[in-house]
C-alpha cells in the first residue's frame, strides 16, 4: 500500500497489473523521470516572490502556499481533476494571476464543445438543450440577450452566430464557483458537481480546466486578505441565487506544472504516470541536443 500511494495508485494492497508494472520498471527509468523533472523545475523562478498556488497535472494535486516558506505545514493541498490526455483536452504548462472569483457561475460552452457535444442532439431535439439547463443566447458577458430555443436558432450556434451557455446552479458544469486566471489558454479553477469522480487515483477528466476538491477551502484561502468572507458566507454565496464576482485584494501567483518525480520532507520519493507523454518529447528534445553538441 505504501509503494502504490508513493506512485499515484489506489492503495488497495493488491498486486494487480498496473502495480506489477510499477515494481518491475527499470531503476534507470526512475532516474530519467527524476532528471527530467529537475530539468522542468530549472524553468521556475529561483525563489518565490509571493505566496503561489502550485497545480502539478500528473500528481492530480493542488497547493496553496501560505508563505513563501516551501513548508508543507504552511502548504494547503487537495486533489484535482485535470485535462484528458488527449491533445485537444491536456491541461497546459503556464503561470498567470488569478484576479477574481465568481460565485454561481454561468458555464459560457465553449465552441467546439457546442458543436460536437450540443448541437447534434439539439438538432433531434431543441429541447434537449433545456434538459441540460442550458439557453441560446446572443452577445458576451452575463448580460447576453436569451433567444428563443429554436431549430433555426440551433443552426446560429452551430454557425457560431449564437452562443450556449449553461445556468448558474448546482448541477452548472463548473460547481458553483469558479477561480478566474486570465490567460490565453482559457483555463481556469472551478468546482464540480461530479464529486465522485476524485475517488479515482488517475483524474483526467476534464476538457482542460483544472477542477478542485475542496472549493470552499480554496475561496478561503483567496479571500484571506478580506477576513469579511467567511465560511458561512461564502456557502452563502454559493448556495444563493445570484451570481457574486469578487475581486481579490491581492492577486495571486498561479503556476501550473508538470512534474512526475517529488521528494517530500519525509524523505519519501514519488512517482506518477507521463499522462502527456511529456517527459518522453523532453528526453528526446535533450537527446537531441547532445547529439548536436
Amino acid at each position: 500500500k505504501h509503494f502504490q500511494s508513493r506512485h499515484g495508485a489506489k492503495p488497495d494492497g493488491v498486486l494487480g497489473a498496473a502495480t506489477y508494472a510499477e515494481l518491475t520498471r527499470p531503476i534507470i527509468q526512475r532516474v530519467h523521470q527524476i532528471e527530467l523533472t529537475m530539468e522542468r523545475w530549472r524553468w521556475l523562478p529561483a525563489e518565490l516572490v509571493t505566496a503561489p498556488i502550485i497545480v502539478n497535472i500528473p500528481q492530480f494535486r493542488l497547493f496553496a502556499f501560505e508563505s513563501t516558506a516551501d513548508s508543507e505545514a504552511h502548504i494547503r493541498q487537495m486533489d484535482v481533476i485535470v485535462g484528458k490526455s488527449f491533445d485537444s483536452t491536456q491541461t497546459p504548462v503556464f503561470a498567470a494571476d488569478m484576479s477574481y472569483l465568481i460565485f454561481r457561475p454561468y458555464w459560457d460552452v465553449p465552441y467546439s464543445i457546442a458543436l460536437k457535444e450540443v448541437v447534434p442532439s439539439a438538432r433531434r431535439n431543441p429541447g434537449s438543450i433545456e434538459t441540460r439547463q442550458m439557453e441560446i443566447v446572443r452577445g458576451s458577458g452575463d448580460s447576453a440577450t436569451v433567444m428563443p430555443n429554436t431549430a433555426e436558432n440551433v443552426e446560429l450556434v452551430a454557425k457560431g452566430t449564437l452562443r450556449l451557455r449553461q445556468r448558474p446552479g448546482p448541477n452548472n458544469s463548473l460547481g458553483l464557483v469558479k477561480f478566474m486566471l486570465p490567460n490565453p489558454y482559457n483555463v481556469y479553477l472551478h468546482s464540480t458537481p461530479a464529486q465522485s469522480l476524485f475517488a479515482e487515483s488517475r483524474r483526467d477528466f476534464s476538457h482542460g480546466c483544472v477542477r478542485v476538491s475542496d472549493p470552499v477551502g480554496l475561496a478561503l484561502y483567496v479571500l484571506r486578505d478580506s477576513p469579511e468572507w467567511t465560511r458561512e458566507k461564502i456557502q452563502a454565496a454559493m448556495n444563493g441565487t445570484n451570481s457574486v464576482t469578487v475581486t481579490l485584494k491581492n492577486r495571486i501567483r498561479v503556476l501550473i506544472v508538470y512534474g512526475t518525480a517529488i521528494a517530500t520532507e519525509k524523505g519519501n520519493v514519488l512517482f506518477f504516470d507521463d499522462i502527456y507523454r511529456h517527459d518522453e518529447r523532453l528526453q528526446k528534445a535533450l537527446e537531441a541536443r547532445r547529439v548536436r553538441s
